[in-house]
């Protein structure tokens, strides 16, 4: 469980986003609002070839934390009726899991 500490920020926005379903406090709307299109682009950005030239350090948050958390945050903002957001973040999920794809080719051709 050493991979927590990776996965800090993540852990943090999905607090966040469960603050805002379930209370509503505006400066929760603002952190969602500001960092859901930043995450859009950033998951973008990572599927361009400009992304390839960028050495990125492997990993070691297993694929299946990440779905539990998307998954997570989608149904939340779903439920806090912030649609966009909720949108944004199926956008993330599924560039994250194109960006999986993508990644591991050679394990499947071996």
């Amino acid at each position: 469980m050493a991979w927590i500490k990776n996965a800090i920020i993540d852990l943090g926005i999905t607090v966040v986003i469960a603050v805002l379903a379930f209370t509503g406090v505006s400066w929760a709307w603002w952190i969602v609002a500001i960092y859901t299109p930043l995450m859009v682009l950033l998951k973008v950005f990572g599927l361009s070839t400009a992304a390839a030239a960028v050495q990125q350090k492997a990993s070691d948050v297993p694929t299946w934390f990440y779905h539990v958390l998307y998954g997570s945050n989608l149904i939340l903002l779903l439920v806090a009726v912030f649609y966009w957001a909720a949108a944004g973040w199926a956008v993330i999920w599924v560039l994250s899991v194109v960006a999986e794809s993508k990644r591991r080719p050679s394990k499947k051709s071996s």
